[in-house]
């Protein structure tokens, strides 16, 4: 699992990217310069983070052939009490199956507007999930 930023991310956005990686048991790769082929032809699945006007954007790519757009209006850290999870959870059916065949995401009853995941030093994630109507 790669992951990987717009050419130029904010700081924040490129933390954000790492801590994914970190999560998804990936490595992160900075953008750079470099261009998409480069970087997709490092591992089968790569997650490409950026933010485009108001919402964020994990696009979601296996073998080099787009997968899912996963669209948050916003995110939150939080700092992480109790054990750590790896992977991704979510009580969207709709994310979870479209990303199920491809990382490592846990399905719960409740939390259909969010995603949750934990990064490094304790920080846990909340993504607010753009829902498709």
């Amino acid at each position: 699992m790669e992951v990987t930023t717009s050419r130029k991310p904010a700081p924040p956005l490129r933390t954000f990217s790492k801590d994914l990686a970190f999560s998804l048991g990936g490595h992160y790769t900075p953008r750079g310069k470099a261009g998409l082929g480069e970087i997709a032809g490092i591992d089968d699945d790569l997650l490409i983070v950026s933010k485009s006007g108001r919402y964020f954007l994990i696009e979601v790519f296996h073998n080099e052939e787009p997968v899912f757009d996963l669209l948050f209006t916003s995110y939150s850290v939080e700092n992480r009490e109790g054990e750590l999870i790896r992977g991704l959870v979510t009580g969207n059916q709709i994310v979870y199956d479209k990303l199920s065949s491809y990382i490592k995401v846990c399905k719960t009853e409740d939390n259909r507007d969010v995603l949750i995941f934990d990064g490094a030093q304790r920080r846990r994630y909340v993504l607010r999930l753009k829902l498709q109507e």
